[in-house]
């Protein structure tokens, strides 16, 4: 199985599912085998459900991405940004400096509060974790419920989808392991790794604010997945991520999503890319595929053009900031598109 453990890959078209693959193990034992209903850890493809959870807030409060970020959250350094521009990761609160646990929520939003934007609206860089802070304050403000909660019974729930952001004790049992990426291996993109690995840098400060849930080992215990961290801590099947994206297709903000709101060096992942609202834009090979990937090799997006949506889960994470050639391969995903 190309190196893997245990894999999920769903197509859909139109909402049905044309492929549907789930094979291997859910530990590294090999004795639980892989099935469709598996759960696993996706890391920051939690963004997509994220994304559009906040739009969909936003709409119900009688806002959308050019609502000034002051009217909800004053208290911000960058309240003169558009919602559009602070989460096409422009507001440069990427990394905090001051200390904060990813444990402390009251911390994390205090932190956030204080913190002197690191670039100018114009440019941007990935936050990979305090988005999800941002984003779920956001939520609380305008709805009064957390964005796990709004995920959960305004999308998920009405349309059986099999993703949490804060995942309930009756589903732990299905949840897979994680297991680490081989040792001897380099992770791609070399300027990205090259960042991260390097103390100071901006790049390793936005890997660790908030600090602390660093490590795999971390996400295969059950407090990770019931704190429910919406740019980080998402766990579902590969089935329900695809069918959040068929779902995303039929709405009504879609075009609002996906809008183009920046391209070029981002300062975090040291590499080229472009971001709609929250999500990312041009993963995959049409024009207008849009959606998340996250740490260790999982996926979900969708292609506009056609109403095709994807989604790639797995345990066995690989170093690489996006899904490798060899996992695309696995699963025929060039073939699909045509």
């Amino acid at each position: 199985m190309n190196g893997e453990l245990g894999w999920s890959f769903v197509a859909m078209k139109d909402g049905v599912e044309v492929v549907s693959r789930h094979e291997g193990w859910r530990d590294r034992r090999e004795e639980r085998p892989w099935t469709r209903e598996t759960l696993a850890p996706v890391w920051s493809a939690t963004k997509g459900p994220m994304a559009a959870s906040l739009l969909m807030a936003l709409h119900r409060a009688g806002m959308d991405s050019e609502t000034m970020v002051g009217r909800v959250w004053p208290e911000l350094q960058v309240a003169d940004l558009t919602f559009g521009e602070l989460f096409s990761h422009q507001g440069g609160l990427a990394g905090l400096d001051e200390r904060a646990s990813i444990w402390d929520r009251e911390a994390v939003i205090t932190a956030l509060e204080k913190q002197e934007p690191q670039w100018p609206v114009g440019r941007h860089g990935y936050h990979p974790r305090t988005i999800g802070f941002l984003a779920d304050e956001v939520v609380r403000r305008v709805d009064g419920r957390g964005l796990g909660d709004f995920w959960q019974e305004e999308i998920a729930r009405p349309n059986g989808i099999e993703f949490w952001m804060g995942l309930p004790e009756s589903e732990h049992h299905r949840v897979a392991e994680l297991v680490p990426a081989r040792l001897g291996k380099g992770g791609k993109p070399e300027a990205f790794y090259e960042a991260l690995l390097t103390k100071g840098t901006l790049t390793r400060k936005a890997f660790g604010s908030p600090g602390g849930l660093s490590g795999v080992a971390e996400m295969n215990e059950s407090k990770a997945w019931e704190a429910g961290f919406p740019a980080m801590g998402g766990v579902g099947s590969a089935v329900g991520l695809a069918k959040f994206y068929a779902w995303v297709l039929r709405q009504d903000f879609l075009a609002e999503l996906i809008e183009p709101r920046i391209s070029g060096l981002d300062e975090i992942q040291r590499m080229e890319n472009s971001f709609g609202f929250g999500m990312m834009l041009g993963l995959g090979p049409g024009k207008k595929c849009f959606g998340h990937p996250g740490a260790g090799g999982s996926y979900g997006f969708a292609n506009a053009e056609t109403g095709e949506s994807f989604a790639f889960v797995m345990n066995r994470f690989e170093a690489n900031l996006y899904p490798s050639e060899a996992r695309l391969a696995l699963v025929g995903l060039r073939e699909i598109e045509g």
